[in-house]
This record gives structure tokens, C-alpha cells and sequence, in this order.
């Protein structure tokens, strides 16, 4: 680059110069400012003054050429400099690019997985709601649960350590294939315990016990689903579980169950030990008595939420002709027996609970003796024809199987007053008719007794205080393993203040062991309202002593 600069720029500068000194003695000016001719010079003079200019332009020349050198090497050098960095950033650039290249490419986010599809896995048990997880109801033989060692009354809490209800567990069953394995955390008895379950397919698994001959089939039985009251006419429904049994069947509050596969339920133990040698799965029949309805139903049992199927259901209405008092039939020998029966079932027509100084009417039939003579609901029975009735027993023993058209007297308590009603008992599924002659006007008359009596002076009133027997003002029963459990609390009564709920088992009443009613009853006989108590219980696995203060009867029905 520099050779080119020099060829150029010297012989310019060199012209640049002799031009100058050429210009300069062109001319000269005098002070006037008037031209005046040049001045001749001799020889001599001509040849020192060309000397002198071409030294001094060769002076010019050799330090215009340095500077242009020195300018000319500067700039090289910056040029040099500059390429050099350049060269020194690309080096960078491509080392940063080889970087760039070797390093490893940062992974793709995971697509979240979508949620597992339900699979047919089965693990072979029954179960309902418990506080605390699902209560194991039945454990299928020859199941996963049954290999596991699961057992009725085991409370399942976790799957895989993920909490579970009974609504629940099922999904954390299904959500595993067939196959894999599970963990269970379980309670039994108050004690936790751990269990390993290989999963198996549901069609699989009833396939192989359908195969398999009769005697080797031991499927669970089935799960009614249905909260069964006993009273002195049989078996009533208190409440109906949606997804079981009782379900399907169509089973309502209030219906009687009076036959289980042609035999005759007229007591809880009976119906309990029937349903019993009932399979999940198979055919089930029972009769139910709704008013003056018969309902014969057909269904197929199981033990497992949502898998009873109704089959067939038949109704009939009771005919007049049964009513009536004429007795076509009542000549021949066979009938009369068969007949008499039907009669002599005299039907009082209440559905009631045990509680504190008597039964607790809880339903009343419609059409029925009971409704004739305007019991309600909330209504205690104390009495029936003189005889106490502080249980079922009692109460059956004081209607002495009186027939259809007998007479009873009964003793109620209604909100805190006494009332008598004389009776008279109908038969089962027909319709009683109010009477026109009002023979319960006599009863009325024991009530405005006691407005009547100037009794209800301040003075007297306090005494009656201290004489009102004390109540909890629940209802309870007592279960087939010798246990009292409560099934109904009434709103503002002792036990509720006391923070005493339905499902609690009743274990000590003061110093006395409760374990049938009639402990109950015998430890709270001598007790009167405001008196306190110590009573245990049992909720879940915990036992608690709630103080009680004993408090006077309440009605839960509504006065017409």
C-alpha cells in the first residue's frame, strides 16, 4: 500500500513547488504600489539563486517524503492493528460458535400425562362411608382383599399413601391396572395395619367363580343399605342408602319388610340372619307393606355400592272385601285357622324408637289406628292398657296379641302433658275410619283435667318440676353384638348440649355398663331432669366422657 502513495503523490508535490517559485519572481511591487520592470541579474547571480532553490526544494522534498513516510508507517501499523483484532475476534467468535455447537441442547418440557383411563382392576370389597375411610362391609372370598387378609369391619384409609373415602376408593382402585400392586393403610380395632393387594380383573375374577361348582362359592352377602327400626308390628325402614340393595328395590321410610324369600321377618335378628345366606349377586325377593299396598319385589343383590339391579316389582292394594266383616269362607275348617290369623294381627300402626320413659313415635301409617285417633309424631307411648312400655318387648306384651277390632288404651306423653286415647285396633293394610262418636272424646277429657285443676299455681308448678323424669333425648338401639348405639339426636335436648351425636356407641351411664336398652333404661330410671351424669361413649375408635344434665321430655312433631 505504501509504494502506490509514493509513486503519485511526490512528482505532484514537486510540481506544487516549482510553480510556487516560478509565480514568485514573475512579479514585483513597489511601495507605491506602481509595476516596475524586472531586474536583470547576471549570470552568476541566476545561477546561485537556481542553486539555492533547488537545494532548498531538495530539503523540501526529503522532509515532505519523511513525514509522508512516518504518516504512511503510522497508518500501516493502525491498519496492521486493526487486522490483527479482527483476526483475534473471528478466532473468538468461531471458538465461541464450537462452544455453542458441543453443548448439550436443554430438553423439551414433559407433556403432562393425561389422567389414567378407569381399568377393570378389582379388589373385592364392600365398603360404606366411615368418618375415617371406608368401612370394609363384605370381603369377596378368594379375592385380592380376602389373599390380603382384609376383614368386615376393617376401616380402609389410604391407597398408596393418598388418603380415601369410601366414595373414593373405588377410582384408587381403578386407576391401577390389573395386575399391579397397591398398598393399603388400614384400621382394625383401633390398630393401623399395612397390606400388599396384587390387583385382578373384576370380569375375570367373577368369571373363575362362576365356573367354579356350588359348594366352592362363598361370595359375600349382599349389602342392604337400609336402617331398620323393630316395633311391636315387625321391621320397618328408618332410612334408605342410595346405591345399595334396599335401593333398587325401591324400599321407602316407613315400609315394612314382612318376607325375605318366602319366610316371615318379624323381628331385626331375623331379617339380619336372612339377608345373610344372601349372595352379592344373586336373586333376592321381599315383600313390603306400604299403607294399604303390598309390594312384591325382585331384585339382585350385591355387596357393593351400585351394583344391585332391580328384576321385578308387583303391587296390590288391599280389597274392601278383607275389611268387611263378613265371612263367606268362615265355613269351611281349613280357612277359618287362616283367617283368624290375619284377624287376630289386631295393627296399632306406629313406627317408634326407644327413649327415655318410653317409645317415641316416629311414623305413623297412614289409614292406620294409630292415625284414626290422632297419634302423631313426637308422641311417647308410656302405657298400653296399664302395662309400661319402655321397649319393643314391652309394647308387644301389652297388646297381648290383641286381634283386629280389639280395644286398647294407651298412654301418651305430648309435650310434657299426659293424654289418653281409647282405641281400637285395625287389621294390617285396611282402613281404619275415624270414629264418628269420637270415643277419644273421653280421652280429651283427662286433658282439660289438668287446665281445669287449679294445679298450675306457682307454688305447684316447681313440685312438678322436681317430679319430671330426666331425659337425653335420643333415640338409640341396641345392635346384635351387644351394643347400645344412638341413631337419632333430638335437636336442643341434654344430649345434644352435651355433644352427643347419632352413630356413637353408649358404653357407661354413670357407674352402670350399658350394653342392651334395658341397662339404659334401669340406670336412668331413678334420675330426674337437671340431675348430671357422666356418660361414656365410643365415637369412631375414641372413647369419650361427655357430662350430661338430664333434661325434660321434648316432642319432635307438629301439632295439627
Amino acid at each position: 500500500m505504501s509504494s502506490v502513495h509514493s509513486k503519485y503523490l511526490l512528482p505532484v508535490l514537486i510540481a506544487a513547488i516549482f510553480g510556487a517559485q516560478v509565480m514568485a519572481s514573475a512579479t514585483l511591487v513597489d511601495n507605491g504600489g506602481f509595476q516596475q520592470a524586472p531586474v536583470q541579474l547576471d549570470d552568476d547571480a541566476a545561477k546561485e539563486i537556481a542553486r539555492i532553490i533547488e537545494q532548498k526544494h531538495k530539503e523540501l522534498i526529503k522532509s515532505i517524503t519523511k513525514m509522508m513516510g512516518d504518516k504512511m508507517a503510522a497508518l500501516e501499523k493502525s491498519i496492521a492493528e486493526r487486522d490483527k483484532r479482527i483476526a483475534s475476534l473471528e478466532k473468538e467468535v468461531a471458538g465461541l460458535k464450537q462452544k455453542l455447537a458441543a453443548a448439550p441442547k436443554p430438553k423439551p418440557k414433559p407433556k403432562p400425562k393425561p389422567a389414567p383411563k378407569p381399568t377393570n382392576a378389582f379388589l373385592g370389597v364392600g365398603h360404606v362411608d366411615n368418618e375415617k375411610g371406608a368401612l370394609v362391609t363384605t370381603v369377596h372370598p378368594g379375592s385380592p382383599a380376602a389373599a390380603a387378609g382384609l376383614k368386615e369391619g376393617d376401616v380402609i384409609v389410604a391407597v398408596n399413601g393418598k388418603k380415601v373415602k369410601s366414595e373414593s376408593l373405588g377410582g384408587a382402585v381403578t386407576a391401577h391396572a390389573p395386575g399391579s400392586k397397591i398398598t393399603l393403610d388400614y384400621l382394625r380395632g383401633g390398630e393401623e395395619g399395612k397390606a400388599e393387594v396384587a390387583l385382578i380383573d373384576r370380569e375375570a375374577f367373577f368369571a373363575a367363580r362362576s365356573s367354579k361348582e356350588p359348594e366352592k362359592k362363598e361370595p359375600g352377602h349382599i349389602v342392604l343399605g337400609v336402617t331398620v327400626e323393630e316395633d311391636s308390628d315387625g321391621v320397618f325402614a328408618f332410612e334408605v342408602e342410595n346405591g345399595f340393595t334396599g335401593k333398587a328395590a325401591g324400599i321407602q321410610k316407613g315400609d315394612r319388610i314382612t318376607n325375605v324369600n318366602g319366610k316371615a321377618v318379624k323381628s331385626l335378628d331375623e331379617l339380619e340372619a336372612l339377608l345373610k345366606n344372601v349372595k352379592s349377586g344373586a336373586e333376592v325377593s321381599m315383600r313390603l307393606v306400604r299403607g294399604d299396598e303390598t309390594i312384591d319385589v325382585v331384585v339382585i343383590g350385591s355387596s357393593d355400592k351400585g351394583g344391585a339391579k332391580l328384576v321385578s316389582t308387583k303391587s296390590t292394594k288391599a280389597e274392601k272385601k278383607e275389611t268387611t266383616p263378613a265371612k263367606p269362607p268362615a265355613e269351611k275348617k281349613p280357612d277359618p285357622p287362616a283367617e283368624k290369623k290375619q284377624e287376630e294381627a289386631g295393627f296399632l300402626g306406629v313406627g317408634v324408637g326407644p327413649v327415655e320413659g318410653g317409645l317415641e313415635v316416629e311414623i305413623v301409617v297412614p289409614d292406620s289406628a294409630a292415625a284414626a285417633y290422632g297419634i302423631k309424631v313426637g308422641d311417647v307411648i308410656r302405657q298400653v292398657n296399664g302395662k309400661n312400655t319402655t321397649s319393643i318387648d314391652e309394647l308387644k306384651a301389652a297388646l297381648g296379641g290383641a286381634p283386629a277390632g280389639g280395644k286398647a288404651k294407651v298412654l301418651l306423653r305430648r309435650k310434657g302433658a299426659d293424654v289418653t286415647l281409647n282405641l281400637v285396633l285395625g287389621a294390617r293394610g285396611a282402613k281404619v275410619e275415624p270414629p264418628k262418636s269420637k270415643p277419644a272424646a273421653a280421652a280429651p277429657k283427662p286433658k282439660e283435667k289438668p287446665p281445669e285443676k287449679p294445679p298450675e299455681k306457682p307454688p305447684e308448678k316447681p313440685k312438678k318440676k322436681t317430679e319430671v323424669r330426666g331425659t337425653l333425648g335420643i333415640h338409640a338401639r341396641q345392635t346384635g353384638e351387644g351394643q347400645v348405639v344412638i341413631t337419632r339426636v333430638l335437636p336442643g335436648a341434654a344430649a345434644e348440649k352435651a355433644g352427643i351425636k347419632a352413630g356413637d356407641l353408649i358404653l357407661k351411664f354413670g357407674d352402670s355398663k350399658v350394653s342392651s336398652l334395658k341397662d339404659l333404661q334401669g340406670a336412668l330410671g331413678p334420675l330426674h331432669a337437671g340431675n348430671s351424669i357422666t356418660v361414656r361413649i365410643r365415637r369412631g375408635d375414641e372413647e369419650k366422657d361427655m357430662k350430661v344434665t338430664l333434661g325434660e321430655p321434648l316432642s319432635s312433631g307438629d301439632d295439627d
